[in-house]
């Protein structure tokens, strides 16, 4: 586990850093150097709290959202996108759909400002 999953993992959790420190029996400045990048986390940190999660987004109901195809035979990609993007708002109301999500945005943003680090460095 790197250091943003585990800051994904912890808000996901809605756990703040001193919280964290004392579920774990760590000091909260361990919090921050793991989130910090400043220490590797655990492997079995990492494991727990994946575990957590994957608890938390169980125990949680999540809205059912069906597609009617039985009067089709296939169903194209096309399809499911524009189903999905009808129903984008009741997705996004799902904690794992929404995590993925944010995981992704995330993601997204480090590779562009990556880029942008890297453009900035070659106009120079």
């Amino acid at each position: 586990m790197n250091a943003r999953e585990l800051k994904e993992i912890r808000k996901s959790l809605g756990l703040t850093q001193a919280a964290l420190a004392e579920l774990i029996e760590v000091g909260t400045r361990t919090i921050q150097a793991w989130e910090y990048d400043q220490q590797k986390v655990p492997k079995t940190v990492g494991e727990f709290l994946k575990q957590k999660l994957h608890e938390k987004l169980s125990d949680q109901k999540t809205p059912l959202i069906t597609m009617d195809v039985s009067h089709k035979n296939e169903l194209s990609i096309e399809e499911m996108a524009s189903f999905c993007l009808k129903h984008v708002d009741e997705y996004e109301k799902i904690p794992s759909v929404k995590m993925f999500i944010e995981y992704h945005r995330n993601q997204a943003k480090a590779e562009l400002l990556e880029k942008h680090i890297i453009l900035n460095s070659q106009g120079e």
